[in-house]
């Protein structure tokens, strides 16, 4: 039975919050073999759980012994199920109260900062908890070890998903925390991973689509009732289909632009294309969904955390009654992911209600035209305050079925990944807001707090943050354009991004800085943003150690930067409200180029090892996975960004986009 038969905030039976979905528990087999292959130590691992008040552990214990089990799951396809392998009982070995209470002071231990982020997300909402406001940790161990080292040798994979299974005492029901333990069975050293961002899954992606598909069927009906032949054009959105392939596909780019985009199926050809690859793990950076509540009446989903869980999981609801009276592969979850996800929020995961595609040119981000969606309604009614409104309670689905934390770290090889909540929209500037590029609240103190006690966690190893909102952005007005599309001398074609590379700026302007010529917090977070800046490069009052990479989204562009402490009094940049302007200054100096390209620039890898520690840290924005790019004309189809790791460095970071397959 699925979890979502069930309220976890009511009941008297404890949950598993951690692993879950969004932040899976990562375990290498080889970590416990010695050199002849066999087992040193029994296979551990921990996991949170809440309960209510004054349950003992002795009562907890009687609810997990004998009722907890795992079960991978073995292949992507058919019944679901049949896709998944024996169920493998697991050993309760300890179970531990934790303290609520941490506080900033108690950081220099990963539990605490787990317990500290919890108390700031789920345990202050009642609504999203109910009764269970207790933490305890159980530590459970992996018995049958040999059965599943045989089902890695079956499959001839390097890694197996499993869901944690918890029967419920004296309940016909079952919570399963799918995909929540991962084990790998190879060296680490070596990894392929995908950044994807901004997925702004909704059930009404499929309902446009299918709206698009049967208005065409019938023209096409009534073009063959009047003896006309259809054209290719009248019939493409029934026949196109697309694959993702390294870069951009420029030849098909008039098509690429009004493709007629369903972000849904974007998410199930990534599936398709991670599982056909086999990818070690997906970092997904925020807007999962395009808003939480649904635009239409369906009996079939509750929101669209749902929708978004069903297409990660392979599941099906309502593909038998309309709207979707055919079996069209594009609103079909046919694949079940089988590689361990990341998750964090963005903006839209915190709002209530759903935008209207007819406001202003929203429609563009969809590939579609003011005509192509000239009859199509939504059948619950479009509310500006609804669509504006966001609470961290709407993450309430996210925080129970996904991940409980919004800020946490994970190691994987010689790799730390910094998870980072960006918050919701900020009305800082309500006209960026209502205009489609808002910034987002940034980070609390208590995030700060958190951010370097992660940080000195991590020592002197390598450190990735991973957050929705990019640490800068530029403002690249029409007045800003035409500004310095003059002052670059570009008299005889349009002003490009390249135009402020490095070198192309140094020849020009004699500086190579961006931060002299731009507002850089447009689009970006409002609070603490000039400390978050300063902890990234070293100069903080606490951290004076450089991260490494930053990974965002948020605009929907590709753009990449390097950041440079400053060695003169940094410029002043105005923000706030429109009418009420706060002066700060800018904490670093700021660069621009395609620095993926250094990555397989250089021959030797020491080379390329003292150029990365000198320049960094590097901010790499991704596209978007769902919405087009449609800044200043500059269409690019969605897409992702691949990283390759070979000998615990990365030595290859590319872009992947929709490309059109032929007709």
């Amino acid at each position: 039975m699925s979890t979502f038969q069930l309220d976890l905030n009511k009941g008297d039976f404890p949950i598993i919050i951690k692993p879950n979905l969004g932040q899976p528990l990562l375990i290498n087999l080889k970590d416990f073999k010695n050199k002849e292959g066999k087992y040193f130590k029994s296979i551990t691992f921990e996991a949170i759980i809440l309960t209510i008040s004054n349950q003992t552990i002795q009562e907890i214990g009687k609810d997990f012994h004998l009722n907890t089990f795992i079960q991978p799951i073995l292949t992507d396809v058919g019944n679901f199920l049949e896709r998944r392998g024996e169920r493998y009982p697991l050993k309760l070995i300890e179970i531990t109260k934790l303290n609520k209470n941490i506080t900033e002071n108690n950081l220099l231990n990963e539990e605490n900062c787990i317990i500290f982020d919890l108390h700031y997300t789920i345990l202050k909402e009642e609504e999203i908890i109910g009764e269970k406001n207790e933490i305890f940790k159980i530590v459970f161990e992996i018995s049958d070890i040999r059965s599943i080292e045989t089902l890695f040798k079956e499959s001839e994979r390097n890694l197996l998903l499993f869901d944690i299974i918890h029967r419920v005492p004296n309940r016909n029901e079952e919570i399963i925390n799918f995909h929540s333990l991962t084990l790998f069975n190879k060296d680490l050293e070596n990894l392929k991973f995908i950044h994807a961002t901004d997925l702004h899954v909704a059930r009404r992606n499929d309902f446009l689509s299918n709206f698009l598909k049967e208005r065409t069927r019938q023209k096409v009906k009534n073009q063959k009732k009047s003896r006309k032949i259809p054209t290719t054009t009248n019939e493409f959105i029934l026949k196109r289909d697309f694959d993702f392939k390294k870069g951009f596909q420029l030849y098909r780019f008039k098509e690429l632009r009004t493709a007629k985009y369903n972000f849904n199926y974007h998410l199930r050809k990534l599936i398709s294309f991670v599982n056909d690859n086999k990818f070690d793990f997906i970092l997904l950076g925020g807007d999962l969904v395009d808003y939480v509540e649904l635009a239409n009446f369906d009996e079939d989903y509750k929101n669209n955390f749902h929708v978004l869980f069903d297409i990660l999981l392979g599941l099906n609801k309502g593909l038998n009654k309309p709207p979707f009276l055919v079996t069209d592969k594009e609103y079909i979850n046919s694949k079940e992911i089988l590689c361990p996800i990341f998750t964090i929020p963005g903006n839209h995961d915190y709002r209530r209600g759903h935008y209207s595609i007819k406001f202003g040119n929203i429609h563009k981000i969809f590939g579609v035209t003011k005509k192509d969606i000239k009859n199509y309604e939504d059948s619950i009614d479009f509310s500006y305050i609804k669509a504006l409104y966001s609470k961290r309670r709407f993450l309430k689905d996210y925080f129970m079925y996904l991940n409980p934390n919004l800020n946490f770290k994970i190691k994987i090889g010689d790799f730390n990944f910094i998870f980072l909540d960006t918050g919701r929209d900020s009305i800082a500037d309500i006209h960026d807001l209502i205009r489609g590029a808002p910034s987002t609240r940034g980070l609390k103190d208590y995030q700060i707090d958190l951010l370097r006690a992660y940080i000195k966690l991590c020592g002197d190893e390598q450190i990735i943050i991973v957050m929705h909102t990019p640490p800068v952005s530029p403002n690249l007005s029409i007045l800003k354009r035409r500004k310095y599309r003059k002052k670059l001398k570009l008299r005889y074609r349009k002003l490009k991004w390249s135009d402020f590379y490095e070198d192309n700026l140094r020849k020009k302007l004699g500086s190579s800085r961006l931060d002299t010529l731009f507002n850089l917090k447009y689009e970006t977070i409002m609070y603490n943003w000039a400390d978050l800046l300063k902890i990234f490069i070293g100069s903080d009052e606490i951290i004076k150690r450089k991260v490494d990479l930053i990974l965002c989204g948020h605009t929907h562009t590709i753009k990449e930067f390097r950041l440079k402490e400053v060695k003169k009094k940094s410029e002043s940049l105005s923000i706030g409200f429109l009418f009420a302007p706060i002066f700060i200054d800018v904490p670093c100096e700021v660069y621009t180029d395609r620095y993926r390209n250094y990555f397989n620039k250089f021959e030797d890898p020491m080379e390329f090892s003292i150029w990365f520690d000198v320049n960094k840290p590097f901010i790499f924005q991704s596209q978007a996975l769902g919405p087009i790019n449609t800044r200043f004309r500059r269409y690019k189809p969605p897409g992702f960004r691949c990283f390759e790791v070979k000998n615990n460095e990365i030595v290859e970071i590319s872009i992947y986009s929709l490309h059109l397959k032929k007709l």
